[in-house]
């Protein structure tokens, strides 16, 4: 069986370097605790994170600081839930979640979900039973703004690919995106990175890994030409377990034919072990106790994006883009680290 970390080959949406722009920024260096800010009666907050794959001692330092900002309207957990899909596996991260009083949750189902000897069929019950979400693939209304789910039909991996999504997901996808309102905000979770999108998925094999996310998706041209048409589209990918201290941590990603703001796409981080190039096309593990995420703040036609290091209790960056005629992304001044919640 081909795994998480397998070289893939294959073929894949291969647009040019220039058509993903992405923000360079130098991270602030973290300033003193602060109190958590107060919620503006207009926005909803999201807390982001991926990749927890049995580490309980991190996703509940995760947790413990997304709690400090500020109670979010929902946490989105991006896949790889557990190490390998099993059934007590389950079991223990939701009783862990349970316990934790974390706001209401929507799951998309990770490569690691699959990884159990067992049928992909076996797989998506399981986790479907535990997570309670609908289907594979969904779309949530969080106090106004559509949140899209996608999953892998087959987690087998038998074609060559991590993730394959289906002629009927991608037709949901294009109506439910073609209903949505253009001038507000659109957040779609996908475990997988597209090509060219985030740290880690562009071609220079000294700093990315091009031979490892070339080819996740069966579908990938297909995929991004249909979001490349919507430039109110965050898209929220984990999987890598790349660092969001990387300037390619957030970008716009255009396709030919496409809008020409394209959409945005956001590298999620990872609760559990972070990653990097390894200089020859793949990577390589960086650091077991990288523990990293999001918060996502929407107010109206505007998103700001918070990368988030629980290791450190630091808050990298903040980036800021807004889907009614200034796409940016542009760099904002970011909050303090709250003071422990008491």
């Amino acid at each position: 069986m081909l795994t998480r970390r397998s070289v893939l080959v294959g073929g894949g949406a291969l647009a040019g370097l220039a058509a993903a722009q992405f923000v360079g920024m130098t991270a602030h260096t973290p300033g003193p605790a602060a109190q958590p800010r107060r919620k503006p009666s207009t926005a909803v907050w999201f807390d982001v994170i991926s990749d927890i794959q049995g580490d309980f001692a991190d996703l509940d330092r995760a947790l413990d600081g997304l709690a400090a900002f500020g109670r979010a309207d929902a946490l989105l957990v991006n896949g790889d839930l557990t190490p390998n899909g099993r059934e007590r596996e389950y079991e223990e991260l939701f009783d862990r979640l349970r316990r934790s009083g974390h706001p209401d949750a929507l799951y998309t189902i990770g490569n690691h979900e699959f990884y159990n000897d067992e049928s992909s069929e076996v797989s998506v019950e399981r986790f479907l039973r535990h997570s309670a979400m609908p289907g594979l693939f969904s779309a949530h209304d969080v106090g106004g703004v559509p949140v899209l789910r996608l999953g892998t039909i087959d987690g087998s991996e038998g074609s060559g690919h991590c993730v394959i999504l289906g002629s009927t997901q991608l037709d949901w996808l294009r109506d439910t995106l073609e209903a949505c309102r253009r001038e507000r905000p659109v957040l779609v979770m996908s475990h997988h990175a597209l090509p060219r999108t985030v740290s880690g998925t562009f071609t220079d094999p000294l700093t990315q890994a091009p031979k490892i996310y070339s080819s996740d998706y069966a579908e990938s041209d297909q995929l991004l030409d249909l979001l490349g048409g919507f430039p109110n589209v965050l898209l929220m990918s984990g999987h890598t377990h790349w660092s969001l201290y990387r300037e390619d941590w957030l970008t716009r990603r255009t396709v030919p034919g496409g809008h020409r703001d394209g959409f945005a796409a956001v590298n999620t981080g990872a609760v559990q072990t972070g990653f990097g190039p390894d200089g020859r096309g793949g990577e390589e593990p960086v650091d077991r106790n990288e523990n990293q995420g999001l918060r996502i703040e929407v107010d109206g036609p505007t998103v700001r994006v918070h990368a988030l290091d629980f290791r450190r209790s630091a808050v990298i960056r903040t980036a800021e883009f807004r889907v009614d005629g200034r796409p940016g992304p542009v760099v904002v001044a970011s909050p303090g680290w709250p003071r422990a919640v008491t």
